[in-house]
């Protein structure tokens, strides 16, 4: 018996004390992309990011700059049918709801938004593939505006809004209100999620310093949208 007792402990301890190295590592990776001196690393860690792992969403802008890009919440209509208007020469694309107002819930799959000048880019990739690319213009962003995350969307998608610090945002697009929510942080690849690895603590804080850097970017160009 003192012989089983004694192999768990030794277990036990080892596990405490991986654990502990783990958070360790996590800690000093985080801590070279934070602050002002992250924000400052944050231009060259995005263009490696969409060279690799985020070149679809460089596909998407077919050439356009990608100032910044963060992950945001699916965008579903519930109801009637969202019409999707023509996209025009500066590739604006808009949603005009028929007769309802529009409701979102989110899937668990990849959706970002990219900023790239004065345009907003909302992409959906399901199983890898893209299946939505709606753009936003200067006129409509300037109009933007913040908005609360209301009860029924902390209930419905919870699974969104923990640990992922929620912003919303209310567009209105050819007289329909449109809501976005998005994140100060990146967790999902369009491909799925982050896997497990050597690698992984690196990838995660980088992936944090492209939501910061996609916050400062958007604030600074629609400093009406900052809390």
């Amino acid at each position: 018996m003192m012989l089983y007792i004694g192999i768990f402990a030794v277990i036990v301890v080892a596990c405490v004390f991986i654990s502990l190295m783990m958070m360790k590592k996590q800690k000093e990776t985080a801590k070279k992309y934070e602050g002002e001196s992250g924000i400052a690393l944050a231009p060259g860690v995005k263009d490696e990011l969409l060279s690799d792992e985020f070149s679809e969403l460089r596909k998407q802008l077919n050439g356009a700059p990608i100032d910044a890009f963060t992950q945001c919440a699916y965008i579903a209509t519930v109801g009637d049918k969202v019409a999707s208007a023509a996209a025009t020469a500066a590739k604006t694309v808009a949603w005009a709801a028929v007769g309802v107002k529009a409701r979102y819930n989110e899937r668990d799959n990849a959706s970002y938004l990219v900023l790239s000048n004065n345009e907003l880019h909302y992409v959906f990739f399901d199983e890898g593939e893209v299946r939505d690319h709606l753009v936003f213009d200067h006129e409509t962003l300037l109009d933007a505006r913040t908005a609360q995350i209301t009860n029924s969307e902390k209930v419905t998608r919870m699974g969104s809004v923990m640990g992922l610090k929620p912003k919303k945002m209310h567009l209105d697009v050819n007289g329909n209100g449109l809501d976005i929510i998005y994140y100060g942080t990146v967790q999902r690849m369009p491909h799925g999620i982050i896997s497990p690895g050597s690698g992984m603590f690196e990838t995660q804080a980088r992936l944090q310093l492209m939501g910061r850097l996609f916050l400062d970017r958007l604030y600074k160009k629609y400093p009406q949208l900052q809390n």
